[in-house]
């Protein structure tokens, strides 16, 4: 019985401290001066010869891409807007990050639940800029990524490295 309690509490223990608690996004340095205003506009891209489901796909990706920045720039201390289109942007709120699907392939959700290994793999492929609030480019630069896992862990990857990117950039 002793070593049983034992061994219980050496795994609750290992549990509570070994990654049990935040999810790891750790929280971006702004300088106060710079300022932490920022709209983000994402653009769907013209991705030609999409199936009605690739769209469908995408478009899923794209909304719950668009929560994800908004939440993860949050929690670094922005004050993020998002805004659907150009002309919904106005100075005052701040910089202008500008997302645009390049490429897109959602996969094949069957082979990923079947086959695994890599197998239906999806990728997204972005580009990003960075103005000013007069519209001057700050910054430009592209990113993709694959994942197993499906097109949201892409998204999840792709938000981070654009929010480590921008941070930087705003130091």
């Amino acid at each position: 019985m002793k070593h049983l309690t034992l061994i219980l509490s050496l795994v609750l223990l290992v549990g509570l401290t070994g990654g049990c608690g935040k999810n790891g996004t750790k929280q971006a340095e702004v300088k106060p001066q710079v300022g932490t205003k920022i709209a983000v506009l994402t653009l769907d891209g013209d991705l030609a010869g999409q199936t009605a489901d690739q769209a469908r796909e995408l478009d899923m990706v794209m909304q719950w891409m668009d929560r994800d920045i908004i939440k993860i720039m949050r929690q670094a201390g922005f004050e993020p807007v998002l805004i659907k289109e150009m002309q919904g942007y106005k100075p005052n709120m701040g910089k202008l990050l500008v997302i645009e699907v390049e490429r897109f392939n959602a996969g094949n959700r069957a082979a990923r639940a079947f086959v695994g290994f890599g197998a239906g793999a999806a990728s997204l492929d972005l580009s990003h800029k960075l103005l000013d609030e007069n519209g001057a480019l700050l910054s430009e630069w592209r990113d993709g990524v694959g994942s197993s896992k499906g097109g949201t862990y892409c998204a999840q990857t792709l938000n981070r490295r654009a929010l480590d990117k921008v941070s930087g950039l705003l130091k």
